[in-house]
């Protein structure tokens, strides 16, 4: 089985574990988003990070603490920022990849062909995801000299994944802007063709800023009116996803829309894209949420919180099972089952519409 296979793999068996956890209150989440850093060495224009400095971050010696209490084999995404600029990160990977299935989301300038040597020693390394929006990723501020060398790491990171025989899959991660609208099939092409990316996802800009911030926000924020992006280029953008998904149907490759309002590997499968492109949320086209049930983000400076920023505890003061079976994660749980979805919902990369295309 490839790798490709395997990703796609959790993916569904974290579904199955999402419906479990939903009716049984007694288990602990399966996936950890790790936000080791809310630094980064961009500044991309459309960032939801704040970035500020603080003197709350936790320290290498927290996440180890947090680590010795997630379930074994349980999933840790290490992300920011960019999460190799914290202190000890490699220390720290070493940690994570002995007990846990390891994502790492980040946008690769500062990773070394030793670092990459090292990670790939380790069998519960399992994603590497690189976000790639444009072609020489300008539109991030990468410099022609970055960029080069940002080619060379990831074609050697391939070479070096298919020499050991690691099932690790190479994945991009593309924003979709009107600034790259015409450049998305390109872009796509480009990264399969001669990065060999094994996965794509395409994500479109959230629609609520409490989703994945690192400045915490009070509870009853959730329910404040959000206003999602309105693409102007939209017809530009259904077109070119258009012919990713008919290069996917010829070539036998994989990529996917974040929310999933549609399949870019099933023809006849995109008819739903227009609701994606409303700066409210229509709730009637997409099914509750069930995923603070499965998965929850630990922020820089210790809250955990679900997708949307609103502590649930600080993993420094208490313990993880005090935080997902405690007051207030329970009467956040009890919203949601109630309500479906909020307004801090809005373009959640975990939506589902109720007509949900399979791939």
């Amino acid at each position: 089985m490839t790798g490709t296979n395997k990703n796609i793999d959790f993916h569904n068996n974290l579904l199955e574990f999402t419906e479990y956890a939903y009716e049984h209150e007694d288990v602990l989440p399966h996936r950890y988003v790790f936000v080791l850093t809310n630094r980064c060495n961009l500044k991309c224009s459309f960032c939801f990070q704040e970035k500020k400095v603080m003197n709350s971050n936790m320290k290498f010696e927290d996440w180890v603490n947090l680590l010795e209490q997630i379930p074994q084999n349980a999933r840790v995404t290490l992300t920011g920022g960019e999460p190799l600029i914290f202190p000890n990160f490699r220390e720290l990977f070493k940690i994570v990849a002995s007990k846990a299935h390891c994502n790492i989301i980040s946008n690769g300038l500062l990773l070394s062909y030793e670092l990459i040597d090292e990670m790939l020693k380790y069998d519960n390394f399992k994603v590497l995801s690189i976000s790639i929006d444009n072609i020489t990723n300008s539109i991030r501020d990468v410099s022609p000299k970055e960029w080069s060398e940002l080619e060379e790491k990831l074609r050697y990171f391939v070479k070096k994944r298919d020499a050991l025989k690691s099932s690790c899959v190479l994945d991009i991660k593309t924003t979709i802007l009107d600034e790259n609208a015409k450049d998305l099939f390109e872009i796509y092409r480009y990264c399969v063709e001669d990065l060999g990316c094994d996965t794509h996802g395409f994500q479109f800009l959230k629609g609520s800023y409490l989703q994945h911030s690192d400045k915490i926000y009070d509870a009853d924020k959730m329910y404040e009116k959000s206003h999602a992006y309105v693409y102007g280029e939209f017809a530009e953008i259904k077109k070119q996803l258009k012919q990713i998904q008919e290069y996917n149907q010829a070539k036998k490759k994989k990529s996917f829309l974040h929310p999933k309002v549609g399949s870019l590997i099933q023809e006849d499968s995109l008819a739903q894209l227009d609701c994606i492109n409303e700066e409210a949320m229509n709730y009637k086209d997409f099914k509750p949420c069930k995923f603070p049930w499965s998965s929850v983000h630990i922020n820089y400076d210790g809250n955990l919180c679900p997708c949307m920023a609103i502590s649930m505890g600080n993993v420094k003061e208490m313990r993880l099972e005090e935080i997902i079976f405690g007051k207030a994660f329970g009467a956040f749980k009890s919203v949601i089952k109630k309500e479906g979805l909020v307004e801090g919902c809005n373009r959640c990369g975990w939506l589902k519409p109720k007509n949900e295309v399979k791939d």
